[in-house]
């Protein structure tokens, strides 16, 4: 079964991946979906979702089949066939 991700606001991740969403294999965690991006697409996503430290960007919001965000604690969620997860970056203006 597969899992549809789709990023919103992330134009490097989205170049460097070659499209806006995509389907992979279910399985395993948020964190490893996240694992799996970055090794396989690189260091533009890398550099996209993850601060100089080191850390998961915390301005970068984790929404679960359209309804449930997802801390960074809590991307140790399981995967199932039919997921959607979106990636969207928070913006903040004044």
């Amino acid at each position: 079964m597969k899992i549809t991700v789709e990023f919103m606001g992330f134009p490097d991740v989205v170049s460097a991946i070659g499209e806006k969403k995509l389907e992979m294999e279910a399985g395993g965690t948020v964190g490893d979906l996240i694992a799996a991006l970055v090794q396989q697409y690189g260091q533009r996503v890398k550099d996209s979702f993850y601060n100089p430290d080191g850390h998961f960007d915390l301005n970068i919001q984790v929404i679960m089949n359209g309804e449930e965000f997802l801390s960074v604690d809590k991307h140790d969620r399981p995967l199932k066939g039919g997921d959607e997860v979106m990636f969207m970056l928070a913006m903040a203006g004044g």
